[in-house]
């Protein structure tokens, strides 16, 4: 009795939640490939105009003490900005009359666009530029970007450009071959519609007990799996005739662990109920710390002085309360500097300023790696090797690595980063030391996803049909009455 109940239910949750799953399977093959877009840093620098720090002149209305989280100097339409992050949020400074950026108007941002094209290699004209609120490409960050304008380019790749109107920032840029396979890939896969998605609660419960759902649709699974190995016959392979129904039986039953694996670990990716966080013992601002006003614009003409060329950005990056810029080069090329002086940097450095920190930064470990770790590592991506490792001494043991020819923080790994490393890259992304170089990976990936397709498109098909015959049979029963 207890078994058939679980078939009853297993059956009817399949309906929905079958299908769900399916399409899950399938998006994740488009997934392997092709992420949702967004701007890489790589990208954004291709975008910038040359510094011309002549421009560098005016008072800007912040008081020399003030302080900021990030100062980036760039050009917009010609001129020289200061764009900062602090306590009140994000704001852009013109550095040539010292006034605050207002809104921009069309034209400007039309501009804008059209020079971080140009820059880029965008080999088009836009042919379409409108304010909107949100859309299917923007819904990641537009509360934060409005009033956001959409540049729409006729280059052969059909680019469009999201811009900040208040900043002139390109905050996105998406082709029209992203677009395509995003409606196949992270859109359906991540339940990501704009409908929903713009809605982050609804978006957030959505998503959490789709999941959860979903394990429990592959646990009864797997229940009736088992107990079903061996039929009425004695035989081990039920459903002979019944090709569908004995395909879903071996693959759901013995690929069952996996499809829950996955399951499981997309669930807890949402961190429900906040089981993944917890607050880290140090935060990346302890780490770099925040520059003052006077310190920025002693560096930036620190850097104005010594003329080095082709620069197309400064860049605040403080290293354990030590003020330091970075001034970075067309070519990518970064220049690091002090207050006063370029500051190339150093084992001796590290070593001081975690000292001159005291507390738990000044207790921890500090060893040079020069291979990837469990929590350090590319995949589809270039890390930075060698690096400083900086383990604490905290209850998580958490890891700072510090780049050995840079001086940047490049990840700080504490207890919820490292958690969602094994949830989301370990379990969910099967990003594992033994398997994460390419093609094996990929190898690896595409014959497990392709069991796990089988096992649920296989099991949708199975619902539908069954309760086909169950309301079939309903209907008949009506019909004697």
């Amino acid at each position: 009795m207890i078994l058939k109940s679980i078939i009853v239910v297993h059956r009817y949750v399949g309906v929905v939640l079958g299908v769900i799953m399916t399409i899950w399977c399938l998006s994740g093959f488009v997934m392997m490939y092709q992420p949702f877009p967004f701007t890489t840093p790589e990208e954004r620098q291709a975008g910038l105009s040359p510094l011309d720090l002549s421009k560098a002149v005016a008072e800007l209305p912040l008081a020399a003490d003030s302080t900021a989280m990030s100062y980036r100097v760039e050009m917009l339409n010609g001129a020289l900005v200061l764009r900062l992050i602090g306590d009140e949020g994000p704001k852009t400074y013109d550095l040539a009359t010292g006034a605050e950026l207002t809104p921009l108007s069309e034209a400007a941002v039309k501009q804008a666009a059209q020079t971080w094209a140009a820059n880029s290699g965008i080999k088009g004209e836009i042919t379409e530029l409108g304010t909107l609120t949100v859309d299917q490409w923007s819904v990641q960050g537009a509360k934060r970007w409005q009033p956001l304008y959409r540049a729409v380019f006729n280059d052969p790749a059909e680019t469009w450009l999201y811009v900040n109107g208040k900043t002139g920032e390109i905050v996105q840029d998406v082709t029209g071959h992203e677009r395509f396979w995003n409606w196949l890939g992270a859109i359906p896969h991540w339940l990501y519609p704009t409908l929903l998605r713009d809605n982050g609660p609804l978006w957030n419960e959505v998503v959490v007990w789709s999941s959860t759902i979903g394990c429990f649709l592959v646990i009864t699974g797997m229940v009736i799996g088992f107990s079903r190995l061996r039929g009425k016959s004695g035989k081990w392979w039920p459903y002979r005739n019944r090709p569908m129904w004995m395909w879903h039986h071996v693959f759901g039953t013995f690929a069952g662990v996996l499809v829950l694996t996955w399951t499981f670990s997309g669930l807890m990716t949402m961190s429900p109920w906040g089981l993944l966080e917890s607050e880290g013992a140090v935060s990346r601002r302890d780490v770099g710390g925040a520059m003052t006003w006077a310190d920025m614009q002693t560096a930036i003409n620190t850097v104005k002085a010594d003329e080095t060329a082709n620069l197309v950005s400064i860049r605040s990056a403080p290293l354990l309360g030590q003020p330091r810029v970075f001034a970075q080069q067309s070519d990518g090329a970064e220049v690091r500097f002090g207050l006063h002086a370029r500051a190339p940097f150093d084992r001796a450095e590290l070593d001081s300023s975690l000292a001159a920190k005291g507390g738990l930064l000044a207790s921890g470990t500090v060893d040079v790696m020069t291979a990837e770790d469990d929590y350090y590592y590319g995949h589809k991506r270039v890390v930075e090797l060698p690096v400083y490792r900086i383990t604490l001494s905290d209850p998580e043991q958490t890891r700072i690595y510090v780049g050995e020819q840079s001086g940047e923080v490049r990840q700080l790994a504490d207890g919820t980063t490292q958690r969602y490393r094994w949830a989301l890259n370990a379990m969910h992304n099967l990003d594992l030391a033994f398997i994460r170089s390419r093609p094996v990976w990929d190898i690896v990936t595409l014959i497990l996803l392709a069991v796990v397709t089988i096992a649920c498109a296989t099991g949708a098909w199975m619902s539908f049909t069954r309760i086909g015959t169950d309301v079939s049979r309903i209907r008949e029963v009506l019909k004697r009455k």
